[in-house]
């Protein structure tokens, strides 16, 4: 019953307020006294217990109510990334790497997911984007192209430092297709 009072004061107030702001001379109309600050402070007073009174009359939730709630939602999916199992075997580690780095259906699996990645981002045919891999000029990194294309070869830096760092040409060659597709699919700052 307070709130409603309080509301409907509130919005008379506001309309008074308002139809002064617009016509100025309704100012002299409706003559409001000049209110003493001590008439002030006693609203905002009333005004304060009252939101003490609600706050306390308030009832909150049980945390067992969230769960119990929670385990009716559905769960939430979220679409797999093109390349993200790429991903995940080079995440596991250079060793798990070499172990299936050799392996054909890794290299098939990444030159599918190029592909894709390059249909999806540039507009570009199947058999377009098969023949950039194929040709090496689907990317301006060297590496990466050396990856699918057998004429072009890493540069001189990337394979001293595969000797190196002990790394195999090969480990290095996907790590930079990752790379790219990344950057051709937007994750890092976008194709430029």
């Amino acid at each position: 019953m307070l709130r409603r009072l309080l509301l409907a004061v509130g919005l008379v107030l506001a309309g008074v307020g308002f139809a002064v702001a617009v016509q100025p001379n309704l100012a002299q109309i409706v003559r409001l006294p000049p209110l003493p600050t001590f008439v002030v402070a006693v609203l905002a007073g009333v005004f304060a217990l009252a939101g003490a009174v609600a706050r306390r009359n308030t009832e909150f939730r049980d945390e067992t109510d969230d769960e119990d709630r929670n385990d009716a939602l559905e769960t939430r999916f979220e679409p797999p990334r093109p390349g993200e199992d790429i991903d995940a075997r080079l995440r596991e580690g250079a060793g798990t790497l070499r172990k299936g780095a050799d392996d054909a259906q890794f290299s098939d699996r990444l030159r599918d997911v190029t592909v894709q990645a390059l249909v999806d981002a540039r507009g570009l045919a199947p058999e377009a984007a098969e023949r950039q891999l194929d040709e090496g000029t689907w990317t301006d990194d060297r590496t990466a192209a050396a990856f699918f294309a057998d004429d072009v070869d890493s540069p001189t830096a990337d394979v001293v430092g595969a000797i190196v760092s002990a790394d195999p040409v090969y480990e290095r060659q996907a790590e930079h297709v990752v790379r790219e597709l990344r950057r051709i699919a937007g994750l890092q700052g976008g194709e430029h």
